[in-house]
């Protein structure tokens, strides 16, 4: 049975949130990069994506001298301390949308919500930073292999309305429609030329 509490005590969230308290609640990206060893970047999608699940409040550093004044992060308190189960709340969800007539529709629009968050980042980088081990076609630079799935047990049992997500997700942060070519649990892949794309996704028996 899939263990129903979230296994990412080691996920780049928390690592950065630990960051965060060595540095005693409040860094900017650039300081958080420098102690993670990432791209400044990566550190600021990261903790963006800490403050858009509360834990992470943003704020304009204050300056006695000239010059642009840095976007700091800080901790929020967590007044709760123990296991998430966000494995659950992810089936729940799923299981909740695949019932629905209309839930590829819902699942690409959620989808398309959040990824409009990231449109200003570059989407491999975006994709690898989910955990989708994107790499580009040397034949072909708008198409994307997706090496892994990082949501594979739910695309596995609900390909119907997680794979629309995904596409979702990919057309919020370009801004276009794109086609998923589906495969859950092998290779998929992802192409972004809106030309050419149906603003679809196929899996295995046309779903």
């Amino acid at each position: 049975m899939t263990s129903l509490t979230d296994p990412g005590a080691d996920s780049p969230a928390e690592r950065v949130t630990e960051a965060l308290r060595r540095r005693g609640g409040t860094a900017s990206a650039s300081e958080i990069g420098a102690d993670l060893g990432l791209h400044p970047s990566t550190a600021r999608f990261h903790l963006d994506r800490l403050v858009n699940q509360g834990r992470v409040r943003v704020s304009r550093e204050r300056r006695a001298t000239r010059g642009r004044p840095r976007t700091m992060f800080t901790l929020e308190p967590d007044p709760i301390e123990g296991p998430r189960s966000y494995q659950m709340l992810a089936e729940v969800l799923v299981a909740s949308l695949a019932r629905q007539s209309d839930g590829p529709e819902r699942a690409a629009r959620a989808g398309a919500e959040w990824g409009r968050h990231f449109a200003d980042q570059d989407v491999v980088a975006l994709l690898a930073e989910v955990g989708f081990a994107p790499s580009p076609d040397p034949d072909r630079d708008d198409r994307i292999a997706l090496g892994h799935c990082p949501f594979i047990d739910l695309a596995t049992d609900h390909p119907e309305v997680v794979c629309p997500l995904h596409r979702g997700v990919v057309e919020g942060a370009v801004g276009h429609p794109v086609t998923l070519e589906a495969h859950p649990g092998a290779t998929c892949f992802i192409d972004l030329d809106p030309t050419l794309s149906s603003g679809g996704s196929r899996t295995p028996g046309g779903r």
